[in-house]
C-alpha cells in the first residue's frame, strides 16, 4: 500500500481544499407556455455577467428540470433557449445562495407578438466532421497559451508533456489558420501563441493532400486541430522572454518572438539549456525520441543516421544530461492575387551530451543460460541546419500546384567507450570484450516533392502527377580500437583479438519517385481510381579499413573488412481502387500489384546479386458512422515484407566480434496480414467520450534472426524465414471520458490496454518462443478551472511478462505501477503553488531479483507581476527527492535485459519569465 500513499494524500487534500471554496446551485424547470409540457433538451448556459464568458452549460431532462453550480464570488448570467422558442435571461447576483428559478416558461416564435432578435456565442459547433470550439467563450488566465485553452475544451486533454488528445484520439498536426507552423513541431503553436489572440479550435482528421485534391478517399487520416486567429490579432507583435539559474551550473533561456500582418506571420526563437529543455515542443518518443537518432556504422559497412523521420533536437530520452542550443525562423505569406502561399523554416541545432549506460542481460539456451554484463560511455556533439519550403499554387479553379523542398546538413562527433563480460552458469567468464570508437561524420540530405492535381468538370474526374525524390551524401572517418578475449569453460584464455583500425567511410543515395493517378466517379456516390508508381533507388556505401603499419600509420588495407558496394532497388507498382461514400457509409478498396528488382554488387570483390519479387497487397477500409458523432470502422492490410540486401547477403563488420551476422540469399517476402476494428463516440454537451481500439496482425514466413552461440558466447546471427510458426502481434486500448463531479467540475478517464507479441526463432537449433506482453489499467482524474486548485492525478498498475520457451524457470514477469500527479493552486496575490510528480514501480522478477522504484516530485512557486499580469518570478525544485534513476527492460530474441543510465536528478531554480505583446485591438504590455 506504500507505492499509493502519496497520489491518494494528494488527491484528498484537494478534494477537501475544494470543499473549503463558497459553492451554490441554480436550478428550475423550462417547459412550453403553451400546454406547460417540459422542452427536453433545451439548453442552460450560465454566463460571466461581466464579459458573457461561458462557465457552465447544460441540457433540460425529460421532464424539463436542469441544476447548475455556481461560486457565490461574483454575478452571473442565466440564458436558456430551445429552436424556434424566444429565449430567456436572468441575472444572478454574487452572494444569492442558492437560486430556484421556478417554472420558465418559452414561447414559440409563431405566437410571439414582436420580433425579437436574439444575438450570442454558441460554446460548441459541429459542422459535418468538424467540430469547432468558440474560443472566447471559455475561461483561461491571463497570457495563457493555447495549450491552455485546449485544457478546457471539452473533448480534449493535454498531458504534461504537451501531447494532445482530442475525443480519445492522439492530435499529430496543430496548424495555425490552416498552414503549418514551424512545420512538425505542434507546440510551437500550442506553447507560443496566446489564447486571447484566438477565435476558434477546430477539431478534425486530416485527410492526405492527394484525397484532398482529388476527392476520392484513400483512408489516410491524421489527427488535426487548427487555431484560427482573431481578425485583429492579425497585426502586431508579441513574444515571450526566459531566463533561468540554478545550482550545479544548470540554466535555460528562451526567447520567442512573432510578428503577423494579415496573412504575413513571421516568427522566430532561440533557446539554450542544460536542464533537460531541448526545444521549445514536443514529439511522440516512440518516433521522435533522441534514443533513435544515432549515427552507427551498420552491418554493410555504411554510416547511417537514422531515426524516425522526426526532429532529433525536439525531445530529449532522458538519457545523460544534455547541453543544447536550439534557433529557428518561419515565414508565412499569401503571395500575389491570393492563389498562392509561401511557407519558409529554418533550424539549427547543436546539441552535446554523455550518456553512461550499465546493463545485465540473460540469454537462454537449449541447455542453460549465460549471462552478461555491459558498460558504455557515450560522448556525442551533434549540430544540424535544417530548412523546409512549401508552395502552394492554384493555377486556376481546377488546377493546383504543391511543391515540397527540404535540406539538412549536419555533423557529429563521438567518442563511445564500452566494456562487456558474459559469465556462464557456473559463473565462470567465458570472454570479455573493451572498445573505443571515435568518430567525425557529416551528412547533407535534400528532399523534394511535387504534386500537380487538375480536377475535370464532371466532379469527382482527376489526374494527378508526382514526382519526388531525396538525394543524400554521408561522409566520415573514425577510429576503432578494441580487445576481445574468448575462454574455455574452465575459464582458460583460448584467444585473444586486437583490433586497431582506421575507417575511411562515405555513403551517397539518390532515390526518384514518379507516380499518376486518375479518378473516376461511377455514380454520386461510387468513386474508382487507377495508379501507376515506378521508385528507382540507387546507393553507394563505401568503408575502407586500414590497419597500422610499423611506424604507427594507418596505411596497411585490410581487404577482408573493407566494403565498397553499389545498392539498387527498382520498383513498378500498380494500384487499383473502388471507393464508396455515404453520409452512413465510407468504403474503400484498394488492390496493389507491385513487382521490385534488387541488385547488389561488391566492386570489391567483383560479385552481383540479383533478386526479384512480384507481390500483391491489396488493403480494405470501412467505417459506418452511426451518427455524426459515433462511428464504427473497420481495417484490413495485407503486406508483403522484403528481404533487405544486408539480409540476403551482409557485409563484413569487426566493431563487435562477439555478434557475427550471416545472410542468406535463399530469403523469400514475409506476408504479414493485419485487422482494426475502432469505435470513437462523443457527445459534447454531456462531455463524455469513448473509445476503443482492437488490433490484430499475423505475419507468415517471417524473416527472423535465429542465433548460434559457442562455448565462448559468441553469437552468429543468422537471417531465416520462420516456417514452421507464424508470428502473432494484438493490442487493445480503451479509454473513456466523462465528467465525474460536476460540482466541482472534475473529469475522470478511464482505459484498458494490452498488447501481447509471440514471436520465434532458433537458438542452437531448437526452437524458441519469445514472447512480450504487457496489460494494464489507466485511471485520471483531472480539474481545469483555472481557480482555486486544478490538478490531474493518474494512476496505472500493470503486468508484463518477458519470456523464453527454452528455460521458463528463468522468465521476467511481474507487476507494474506508473503514478503522475500535477496540481496548480491559484491563491491570493497573483502566486500560484504547482507541482509535477511521477511515480514508478517495477515487482521483482525470476531474472531479476530486486523491485525498482523511484518517484520524482517537482514543486514550485510563482509570482506575477504588473497590472497585466505579465512578468512572473518562480522558483522550483527539480527532482526534490533525488530518486530520480535511468531503468529500462526489454526482450528480444530470447535475451533478456535490464539497464540502467545517468540521468538529471535534483537541482533548484530560480527563473523569470515575460510576456509581451504589440496586437491591433490588444493593450500594448
Amino acid at each position: 500500500m506504500k507505492k499509493f500513499t502519496i497520489p491518494l494524500v494528494i488527491v484528498l487534500t484537494f478534494l477537501c481544499a475544494l470543499g473549503g471554496y463558497a459553492q451554490s446551485k441554480v436550478g428550475g424547470k423550462v417547459v412550453d407556455d403553451t400546454d406547460k409540457t417540459g422542452l427536453q433538451n433545451a439548453t442552460v448556459m450560465l454566463l460571466q455577467a461581466k464579459d458573457s464568458i461561458l462557465v457552465d452549460f447544460t441540457r433540460v431532462d425529460e421532464a424539463g428540470r436542469f441544476s447548475l453550480t455556481k461560486s457565490d464570488s461574483q454575478d452571473y448570467l442565466l440564458m436558456i433557449s430551445y429552436p424556434k422558442y424566444g429565449s430567456f435571461s436572468q441575472l444572478l447576483e454574487k452572494g444569492a445562495g442558492n437560486v430556484d428559478i421556478g417554472e420558465v416558461g418559452l414561447t414559440g416564435v409563431a405566437n410571439l407578438i414582436e420580433e425579437v432578435m436574439i444575438t450570442g456565442r454558441i460554446p460548441v459547433v459541429i459542422k459535418g466532421d468538424t467540430i469547432e470550439y468558440d474560443a472566447g467563450s471559455f475561461t483561461t488566465e491571463k497570457n495563457a497559451k493555447v495549450e491552455d485553452l485546449l485544457k478546457v475544451l471539452p473533448g480534449i486533454t493535454v498531458d504534461a508533456a504537451g501531447k494532445i488528445t482530442a475525443q480519445g484520439k492522439t492530435v499529430e498536426k496543430v496548424l495555425l489558420d490552416g498552414e503549418e507552423f514551424f512545420g512538425d513541431d505542434p507546440t510551437l503553436v500550442t506553447r507560443n501563441i496566446r489564447s486571447d489572440m484566438v477565435d476558434k479550435v477546430q477539431v478534425y482528421e486530416k485527410k492526405s493532400d492527394l484525397a484532398e485534391r482529388t476527392g476520392v478517399d484513400d483512408g489516410e487520416r491524421i489527427q488535426t486541430i487548427n487555431v484560427t486567429l482573431k481578425e485583429d490579432a492579425k497585426n502586431g507583435m508579441f513574444g515571450k522572454v526566459e531566463g533561468a539559474v540554478g545550482n550545479d551550473d544548470f540554466y535555460m533561456g528562451k526567447v520567442a518572438v512573432n510578428k503577423f500582418k494579415g496573412s504575413r506571420k513571421i516568427a522566430a526563437y532561440g533557446l539554450t539549456s542544460n536542464d533537460g529543455t531541448v526545444s521549445l515542443g514536443w514529439q511522440d518518443e516512440e518516433k521522435f525520441g533522441l534514443e533513435n537518432d544515432q549515427m552507427q556504422m551498420s552491418d554493410d559497412g555504411s554510416m547511417m543516421f537514422f531515426g524516425s523521420g522526426g526532429d532529433e533536437f525536439s525531445y530529449w530520452n532522458g538519457r545523460g544530461r544534455p547541453k543544447a542550443i536550439n534557433t529557428g525562423v518561419s515565414f508565412m505569406d499569401r503571395l500575389g492575387k491570393r492563389n498562392s502561399k509561401l511557407n519558409l523554416s529554418y533550424k539549427f541545432g547543436r546539441i552535446e551530451n554523455n550518456e553512461i549506460t550499465t546493463g545485465l542481460s540473460q540469454q537462454n539456451l537449449p541447455n542453460g543460460t549465460f549471462n552478461q554484463n555491459t558498460l558504455s560511455d557515450n560522448y556525442v556533439e551533434n549540430q544540424r541546419h535544417r530548412f523546409n519550403g512549401r508552395y502552394d499554387w492554384n493555377i486556376d479553379s481546377l488546377t493546383t500546384l504543391i511543391v515540397k523542398l527540404s535540406g539538412t546538413r549536419g555533423q557529429r562527433q563521438s567518442n563511445d567507450y564500452s566494456e562487456a563480460f558474459s559469465v556462464n552458469e557456473a559463473n565462470v567468464r567465458i570472454n570479455d570484450n573493451t572498445t573505443r570508437l571515435v568518430t567525425d561524420a557529416k551528412t547533407s540530405n535534400i528532399t523534394y516533392d511535387g504534386l500537380l492535381t487538375r480536377k475535370f468538370n464532371k466532379v469527382g474526374r482527376s489526374l494527378s502527377l508526382r514526382v519526388a525524390g531525396n538525394v543524400a551524401d554521408d561522409t566520415g572517418d573514425s577510429f576503432l580500437d578494441a580487445t576481445t578475449n574468448q575462454f574455455n569453460a574452465d575459464g582458460t584464455l583460448v584467444n585473444t583479438n586486437i583490433t586497431d583500425q582506421y575507417k575511411d567511410i562515405a555513403r551517397n543515395s539518390n532515390n526518384l519517385q514518379t507516380s499518376a493517378t486518375y479518378t473516376e466517379p461511377i455514380t454520386d456516390k461510387w468513386r474508382t481510381s487507377i495508379g501507376y508508381t515506378f521508385n528507382n533507388s540507387k546507393t553507394h556505401s563505401i568503408n575502407n579499413s586500414f590497419n597500422a603499419d610499423a611506424n604507427g600509420d594507418y596505411t596497411v588495407f585490410d581487404e577482408e573488412f573493407s566494403n565498397d558496394f553499389n545498392f539498387n532497388t527498382v520498383r513498378n507498382a500498380g494500384d487499383l481502387s473502388v471507393g464508396y461514400k455515404s453520409d452512413k457509409i465510407e468504403f474503400n478498396f484498394n488492390n496493389n500489384l507491385r513487382n521490385d528488382d534488387l541488385f547488389q554488387r561488391n566492386n570489391h570483390q567483383n560479385m552481383e546479386l540479383d533478386r526479384g519479387f512480384l507481390t500483391y497487397n491489396p488493403s480494405a477500409r470501412i467505417r459506418y458512422n452511426i451518427t455524426k458523432a459515433k462511428m464504427i470502422s473497420l481495417n484490413f492490410n495485407r503486406n508483403n515484407i522484403l528481404p533487405s540486401l544486408t539480409q540476403i547477403q551482409p557485409l563484413r563488420q569487426n566493431n563487435d566480434p562477439l555478434n557475427i551476422v550471416q545472410g542468406n540469399a535463399d530469403l523469400t517476402p514475409a506476408q504479414s496480414n493485419s485487422y482494426n476494428l475502432s469505435y470513437n463516440s462523443w457527445d459534447l454537451l454531456k462531455n463524455t467520450w469513448v473509445f476503443a481500439s482492437v488490433g490484430f496482425s499475423q505475419q507468415y514466413n517471417a524473416i527472423q534472426q535465429n542465433v548460434n552461440i559457442s562455448e565462448s558466447g559468441v553469437r552468429t546471427i543468422i537471417f531465416d524465414n520462420m516456417r514452421e510458426r507464424v508470428n502473432n502481434n494484438a493490442n487493445i486500448w480503451t479509454g473513456m471520458g466523462r465528467t465525474l463531479i460536476k460540482k466541482y467540475k472534475i473529469d475522470a478517464r478511464y482505459g484498458v490496454n494490452g498488447n501481447i507479441n509471440d514471436n520465434y526463432n532458433f537458438l542452437n537449433g531448437d526452437l524458441n518462443r519469445n514472447q512480450n506482453y504487457n496489460y494494464g489499467f489507466d485511471l485520471n482524474i483531472e480539474r481545469n478551472t483555472t481557480k482555486s486548485i486544478d490538478f490531474r492525478v493518474g494512476v496505472n498498475p500493470g503486468w508484463r511478462r518477458l519470456a523464453s520457451s527454452l528455460q521458463p524457470q528463468f522468465n521476467s514477469s511481474g507487476f507494474t505501477l506508473g503514478s503522475n500527479i500535477w496540481f496548480k493552486a491559484y491563491l491570493p496575490w497573483k502566486i500560484q503553488l504547482y507541482g509535477t510528480g511521477n511515480y514508478t514501480y517495477e515487482a521483482p522478477t525470476e531474472v531479476f531479483d530486486q523491485s525498482f522504484k523511484r518517484f520524482i516530485f517537482t514543486p514550485g512557486v510563482s509570482k506575477r507581476f504588473l497590472k497585466n499580469e505579465t512578468l512572473t518570478a518562480e522558483v522550483y525544485v527539480n527532482d526534490v527527492f533525488n530518486q530520480n534513476i535511468g531503468f529500462s527492460r526489454f526482450q528480444q530474441a530470447g535475451m533478456i535485459s535490464q539497464q540502467n543510465y545517468n540521468t538529471i536528478s535534483r537541482f533548484f531554480m530560480v527563473k523569470v519569465s515575460w510576456d509581451f505583446s504589440m496586437m491591433g485591438g490588444m493593450s500594448a504590455d
